[in-house]
């Protein structure tokens, strides 16, 4: 593929970036790059560096080392108003306290460019998918730490941005509304108009919006890709876990069945009499049944285990603390 064609796909590129303040290192070589019309999960505990990540993508704080790239081109002191003017930033919940919630997002709107024609639309359309249509006339220093919340991240998408940064955008929503904001994401990507970066350290609901993700632990970016790949790579093969009835052979018996006719799986049995399998394929999961359902075991259900998004990041974090001890 020629380099303009990675160019053309690519909405963000960060390449070998970096931030001190003093003698900290809160950012340490981090490369990535983030192609249009996907989601980006920036994952990682607090005090990870994602905030500071956020800053530096969209020109706010200058790197010590490295570069950004934005639509393919540098972000520079030249080009950076320009790039923002394409760009939605969500990282704080200040507010203008003594204007309402419609002034706030009313003001962000006109400083974005939104034209004034389609303006009161726009501002309609986010108080109803916020769940804010009733709270406009209320001023934003009389607003909840959720509603809060939901009023910085209706600013930063009011003008349909290319690209979107947002940093912790469901901390402090209760879980109803955060699968509806992370609803409204997904609706905003699958349109093919909007680019997202989302740094957070609550995965709920995120498997269903991001396809890459980048893992940081003190500045690094130790792992990253498409987070099925990511999955593949950590647990290979398929696991599923096959429920057993009390006629026939269970446990250790049923276990010898499937070693026999899939060698080199694995068969696990649990307390409650269920065989935990992992095997290469799915071939070798349809001959382990196979061969449990020949040798008379009694199968009541047979339950694939998938890892999840969040199994992949705690077992990331594991694995980078017990490497750093």
């Amino acid at each position: 593929m020629h380099r303009n064609d990675i160019d053309a796909q690519a909405a963000l590129r960060a390449t070998g970036l970096s931030k001190r303040f003093g003698d900290f290192p809160a950012v340490s070589d981090a490369s990535f790059e983030v192609r249009r019309g996907r989601a980006f999960g920036l994952l990682g505990p607090n005090g990870s560096g994602k905030t500071t990540i956020v800053r530096l993508l969209n020109g706010i704080l200058a790197p010590t080392a490295g570069s950004v790239e934005l639509f393919g081109e540098p972000l520079t002191l030249e080009s950076g108003d320009r790039l923002r003017s394409r760009v939605g930033v969500q990282t704080d919940t200040n507010l203008y306290e003594t204007l309402t919630v419609h002034e706030n997002l009313k003001i962000w709107g006109e400083l974005y460019g939104v034209p004034k024609a389609k303006l009161p639309g726009r501002i309609a359309e986010l108080l109803e998918v916020l769940g804010l249509a009733d709270r406009a006339g209320s001023l934003a220093g009389t607003l909840s730490k959720g509603m809060r919340q939901k009023v910085a991240v209706g600013r930063a998408i009011i003008h349909e941005p290319e690209l979107l940064f947002l940093d912790e955008p469901t901390a402090g929503l209760d879980p109803e509304a955060s699968l509806e904001l992370i609803d409204y994401l997904g609706q905003m990507i699958a349109s093919g108009k909007t680019t997202l970066v989302i740094c957070t350290h609550q995965l709920h609901g995120l498997e269903e919006l991001c396809e890459d993700a980048g893992f940081l632990m003190h500045g690094e970016m130790v792992a990253r890709g498409q987070i099925t790949d990511l999955i593949s790579e950590r647990w290979p093969g398929r696991r599923v876990t096959v429920s057993l009835g009390d006629s026939g052979p269970t446990g250790s018996a049923a276990a010898a069945l499937v070693a026999r006719a899939v060698p080199g799986g694995e068969a696990a049995v649990s307390t409650e009499g269920s065989l935990a399998l992992t095997l290469a394929d799915d071939a070798a999961v349809e001959a382990a049944v196979a061969a449990l359902a020949t040798g008379g075991a009694a199968i009541r259900a047979v339950v694939p285990d998938t890892p999840t998004l969040g199994d992949l990041y705690f077992d990331v974090i594991k694995s980078q603390r017990e490497a750093a001890r």
